[in-house]
């Protein structure tokens, strides 16, 4: 193995580089088969972090047979599938192996990453920006001598997880720190346990804006005991008062506090770090601004002095304007006039990513800071390359409308996909919610005739098996 080009990650889409030339083995690769060692379904903030898989690596196929850039052997199907609804600002798949691993993984837009020891010792890693959709993962062996040796697989957003983090079945290695929220914060909070009063779910460009919840401030958690970036004041209770989960983060978030009394701010981001404030905003009031990864921002508000806390009514709002300070947040209790930020523009959206398509190679229209922006070039048999896009819930190719989402479909995973007989397969994923929802899934197959054509439609429950000219 050469040394000077190990960890290297290779992004290439890969029916790009795939060399199929008769090889039995290369022809049975499966990538859109059933996993071998289980699934995942994640969303941004997922908890615990890391989340753990287990498996025996490699196969087979020799990996540099589909991707000249892999190395290994590995499986005709995925080690594992991870599906997520939200996507991941940054994902990273690390591998704890006895034994020298690969690792291959494919974005839910057919886009393959590949790496052999960018991980601890022999171990790969491979961190990425992820849409939504499905997460294909191949755990490999280095040399076929290798194959079926066990290995950890760790899914994680935080940055400081390596292969030193997981052992077997997921244990963190003694003398390694585990993830920094997953244990209680310095002084007595508890940044896992519920809300006392209430959470939020809001992405970037949330509306309203400023987004506005309530609570009593306080608690018997002295803030100076807590660290953070500042000197952290006054008392806090152990619960945070609330928690707002973000599957996007936000570029520019703040913290705006209004109460009757002097209070202060403690805030936890997903990635550990804890900010504070006392009277950042008007009068006694605190205020923080501050850029977010995705996932989990827990917020405590506290008050200044021991004797009140528990006492003091606030709110706080949530803004992604700069503009908005105390004033523009209503007074705890109702009353008094509230200024009104003033409106911003919608930001300019960022040029189409025109994806140029490639046999069996699903490409993922709707996904996080990709809705109705991702072009796919589909090249059908006797008609020109023609682009396939999203318009809102309908599908469009060139110029013709083949169809719409149901509406049923809240939250659907959209990919289109170019078949060997120059078809397009279109394929609309719900997983099923919780017990007693069987998901739902949408198919289409369009055809060339002088243009696009919807040749046939399918609807069924995500566990049904589709029509055959579907698979």
């Amino acid at each position: 193995m050469e040394r000077g080009k190990l960890g290297a990650i290779a992004a290439l889409v890969i029916g790009a580089s795939m060399v199929w030339g008769g090889v039995a083995e290369a022809q049975q690769f499966s990538p859109r088969a059933r996993p071998l060692f289980g699934n995942a379904r994640l969303r941004e903030g997922f908890m615990p972090d890391p989340h753990i898989m287990n498996g025996r690596m490699g196969g087979p196929i020799n990996a540099g047979q589909v991707n000249s850039s892999c190395r290994g052997f590995i499986s005709q199907q995925p080690s594992h599938v991870i599906m997520t609804p939200t996507g991941f600002r940054q994902l990273r798949l690390v591998v704890n192996a006895p034994s020298d691993a690969t690792m291959m993984v494919m974005l839910p837009n057919g886009v393959v990453l590949c790496d052999d020891d960018g991980g601890h010792g022999m171990n790969p890693l491979i961190a990425t920006t992820v849409a939504r959709g499905r997460i294909a993962v191949w755990v490999g062996a280095y040399s076929q001598g290798n194959v079926g040796q066990p290995y950890t697989l760790g899914v994680t957003e935080l940055p400081h997880i390596t292969a030193q983090n997981l052992q077997g079945g997921g244990v963190v290695a003694p003398g390694n720190p585990g993830p920094p929220v997953v244990q209680p914060a310095p002084g007595g909070l508890q940044p896992n346990a519920p809300p006392s009063f209430g959470s939020a779910n809001l992405r970037s460009g949330f509306m309203p804006d400023p987004h506005v919840l309530s609570g009593t401030a306080g608690g018997p958690v002295r803030g100076n005991s807590v660290g953070g970036q500042g000197t952290c004041r006054g008392y806090l209770s152990p619960n945070p008062n609330h928690v707002l989960n973000s599957p996007t983060g936000f570029r520019n978030l703040r913290f705006v506090v209004n109460a009757s009394s002097d209070t202060t701010l403690v805030v936890m981001l997903p990635d550990g770090r804890i900010l504070c404030d006392d009277d950042g905003g008007s009068g006694t009031n605190p205020l923080l601004q501050t850029a977010a990864p995705p996932g989990p921002i827990r917020v405590w508000v506290g008050t200044y002095s021991q004797s009140r806390a528990g006492q003091v009514a606030y709110n706080i709002g949530f803004s992604e304007l700069s503009s908005v300070g105390t004033a523009n947040i209503p007074p705890a209790g109702g009353g008094g006039v509230v200024a009104r930020p003033p409106v911003v523009a919608n930001p300019p959206q960022p040029p189409a990513d025109v994806v140029q398509m490639t046999v069996d190679i699903p490409v993922t229209l709707l996904g996080p800071g990709m809705a109705g922006n991702t072009v796919a070039v589909w090249s059908p048999n006797g008609g020109p390359p023609t682009q396939v896009r999203l318009n809102g819930r309908s599908l469009q190719a060139g110029t013709t409308t083949l169809g719409s989402i149901p509406p049923s479909m809240s939250d659907p995973v959209v990919t289109v996909e170019q078949r060997r007989n120059g078809t397009l397969l279109v394929r609309a994923e719900q997983p099923p919610a919780g017990r007693g929802d069987r998901g739902q899934q949408y198919l289409m197959l369009v055809r060339w005739s002088g243009r696009p054509t919807l040749a046939e439609q399918w609807s069924g429950t995500a566990v049904q098996r589709g029509p055959r000219w579907s698979r």
